[in-house]
């Protein structure tokens, strides 16, 4: 995990964010963390998945690869997706608590990144030790991050309002005839959606969340697309089939 330094320009003043800090943060990543607000815009590309976090709250994701720590959208040092979620966006800049208790939030640094340099890339501080535009922008971006991280939890609360989340078990078969499963993630309950009266839906409806429901429902189809990237990857284990497999504790996990 990383630690966070309190952005200053007298500890950081030299540091420099490279133009492939995105793709530094997603290479090795098979799931991207996303909010209710990104999931239409992901869907281009990804599964989008739930899953249940070590503190119990849940989190939405872009699945990029069946294989933790490799990222099959990432390619000769390029990212080829049309879509980067927030977190890629800002990384390796964060919001954080000061240390000295304050309620206000600052900018946070992991200041061991390999995003960073000092020696090429965009300044994070001009000549007189200010902020410069792109961290600028990077603030902007994470303070509309903090909003819709709000709206995200409300999208949760109102999906296990609803029993709307379903445990599933990835089970990929690959061509030796093995099997693997991906425990732990959750996907929209469709046969409870279906089932739900007018006034429920109309309450998804006017809270905005019928959108991205169904965008999941369909992003799941993207799984297939997923399988082809991997099959079409050197050295990776060929993939003939999957199959969504209803969790046997099927509690939302």
């Amino acid at each position: 995990m990383a630690t966070l330094t309190a952005l200053t320009s007298g500890a950081h003043g030299a540091l420099k964010l490279k133009a492939d800090s995105g793709v530094i943060y997603a290479q090795s990543s098979h799931m991207l963390p996303l909010r209710v607000t990104e999931v239409a815009q992901a869907i281009v590309d990804f599964p989008v998945m739930m899953s249940r976090m070590s503190n119990g709250t849940m989190s939405l994701s872009a699945l990029t690869s069946f294989e933790p720590g490799k990222n099959l959208f990432f390619s000769k040092g390029e990212w080829t997706s049309s879509f980067q979620p927030t977190a890629m966006k800002t990384y390796p800049v964060f919001l954080m608590k000061p240390e000295n208790g304050s309620l206000e939030t600052v900018l946070g640094i992991d200041a061991d990144s390999a995003a960073l340099s000092k020696e090429e890339g965009q300044a994070l501080f001009d000549k007189k030790g200010k902020p410069s535009l792109k961290i600028k922008q990077i603030k902007a971006q994470l303070m509309e991050d903090s909003i819709n991280m709000v709206h995200t939890f409300q999208f949760f609360e109102t999906l296990e309002k609803f029993n709307l989340i379903r445990s599933v078990d990835v089970a990929l078969n690959y061509g030796d005839d093995q099997t693997n499963r991906i425990r732990g993630l959750s996907m929209i309950h469709e046969d409870n959606l279906q089932s739900l009266s007018s006034e429920c839906l109309t309450e998804l409806r006017d809270r905005g969340y019928l959108a991205p429901i169904y965008a999941m429902l369909f992003s799941v189809f993207q799984l297939n697309a997923l399988i082809l990237r991997n099959n079409q990857t050197d050295g990776a284990a060929s993939i003939k089939s999957i199959n969504l497999e209803v969790s046997k504790d099927n509690r939302a996990a």
